[in-house]
């Protein structure tokens, strides 16, 4: 992804999935226990490898397209909106 002041850069066949895969592995815990949030169409793998994929309001269309939820925007604490219900 880039943008106006920003470039993200993967080694070929990497993903935000992936490092969400190993990071998981490592902890021990199942892809069936993950929940991913994202904005950009770069998290549209992430969405694919977790068991529910949370989108920001203000996301891409081609993320929202993919996403299991919506929260509120990053400038409404959307993920905090997300943990809180799940979690208290």
């Amino acid at each position: 992804m880039a943008g106006s002041g920003i470039v993200e850069l993967l080694p070929l066949g990497l993903s935000k999935a992936t490092g969400l895969s190993l990071a998981a592995r490592r902890l021990g815990v199942k892809a069936a226990g993950t929940i991913a949030f994202g904005d950009m169409p770069n998290d549209v793998p992430m969405f694919g490898w977790a068991a529910h994929g949370v989108a920001m309001a203000n996301a891409h269309p081609e993320l929202l397209a993919v996403a299991d939820e919506v929260t509120a925007s990053n400038e409404e604490d959307g993920i905090a909106v997300v943990l809180e219900r799940l979690f208290g």
